[in-house]
Order: structure tokens, then sequence, then C-alpha cells
């Protein structure tokens, strides 16, 4: 594959667009991340890139194998069992804030958010609704205004999609169509009980929809995977 002739000149775009790829599922856990394929990718030297890799590493969604090299993050049971369980303490936390504190402003964000969800789900854009289930759950974390929660939600959440993309069921949904907007209809009338007991729910109803299973790496296009975005 030939690189893209547009290069990045920063470390950081570096770092924003495999933390994204990540996260939006377009690099498979357990992927092997090639330093010669991806330095001729963004054009930078392995001395750059393995700055990126270690600021990856320290978000946990890439492993730093010694003799190895860097592979994204393969999150086994047990990793699944406690990302989860840190959504639950975070994110009730987050709802409880959204519910004693949430104006208009933050309201109309929320409803744009889901009007968002459900256009894509009638739109049967599955990527795209995939994306956006994920986000709805860092939009409120941004929302409360605390940076350490949406720093540390921010992570869980590109967790979570590398747990999702091992072990979802093909025939389930993470995300259940309702459940976002009966967690905001309760942000709105400042429901703190109801709140925390739909968020519990939902992400208990996440977790019970996985099914965990090994399975094959197979070889991997990763060039295909940054083109769009250094267009």
């Amino acid at each position: 594959m030939k690189a893209n002739s547009n290069k990045v000149t920063d470390n950081q775009s570096i770092y924003d667009m495999m933390f994204a790829a990540i996260a939006h599922r377009k690099l498979p856990p357990g992927l092997k991340l090639s330093e010669e394929r991806l330095c001729r990718v963004f054009g930078v030297s392995r001395t750059r890139l393995r700055e990126v890799f270690f600021r990856l590493a320290q978000d946990r969604i890439i492993t730093l194998k010694p003799n190895h090299g860097a592979y994204v993050t393969r999150p086994s049971a047990k990793d699944a069992l406690e990302v989860f369980a840190a959504r639950r303490a975070l994110e009730v936390s987050v709802v409880e804030v959204l519910a004693l504190k949430a104006d208009e402003a933050v309201l109309t964000r929320l409803q744009q958010h889901l009007q968002d969800e459900a256009q894509a789900r009638a739109e049967g854009q599955h990527e795209r609704l995939t994306q956006l289930t994920g986000e709805f759950h860092l939009l409120l974390a941004e929302l409360t205004g605390n940076s350490l929660f949406t720093d540390i939600m921010r992570r869980l959440t590109a967790l979570s999609s590398l747990i999702i993309s091992l072990y979802d069921s093909p025939n389930a949904s993470a995300c259940k169509d309702d459940e976002h907007s009966e967690i905001v209809e309760a942000i709105r009338t400042a429901d703190v009980a109801q709140v925390r007991h739909l968020m519990l729910e939902h992400l208990d109803h996440v977790e019970k929809s996985l099914k965990i299973e090994d399975e094959d790496q197979e070889d991997f296009d990763i060039e295909s995977v940054f083109s769009e975005m250094l267009r």
C-alpha cells in the first residue's frame, strides 16, 4: 500500500488519530502496530512514533511488549470486568451531577445527540450509530464540566470499544434503542434515584450482551485506516 502524501507534523495529531482509530474500532484488538508502516503513513521517525506509543500505552489502549513491539490492547475477560466496574462507579456520579445541575444548554446538547442517534438508526448507518452510542457516555462526562471525569471516561470508552469489538454478539446491540433517551429524561426531571438506576441497568445490559470468546487475528491493512484522516 502507498503511504498518504499528506503528512502530520506533530505528535499530538498522530496520537489523536491513533486514539480515534482504536476508540472507533477501526484497528482491531490484538493488531500488531508495525513501526515501519506507521512511520511511512505519518512521515515521522521511529523515535517520534515511539513517543506516541508511550502515551497510548499509558492510556492502556495499546500494549508495549519488550522485544516484540506495540499492539492494540486485547482486553481479557478480567479486563472487561474491571472496565465495567470502573464505568459503573464513574458514570453513576456523572449522571447524578447532571441531574442536579443540568440547564437548558446541557439538555439541548443531549437532545441533539439523541436525534443524531435516531437518524443514524433510521438510516441503517450501523458504524455511525456504534460511534454515537459510545460518544453519548463521553458527552455526559464532558457536560459535567469536570475535566477528570472527562479524561477518565475517554479512556474507559476507548477500552469499552475494544472489549465490545472482541466480545460483542453479532445479534446483540450494545446500547438498546430507548435507554439513552430514558437517561436523558431522568436528568431533565432531576430524578437522581431514577437516573442512577437507569445508568446501572444500561451498563448491565451492555456487559451482559458480550459473548467472551477467543478471536483469531487476521492480516490487516493498517494504511487504509488512516488514509481518510490524512486527506
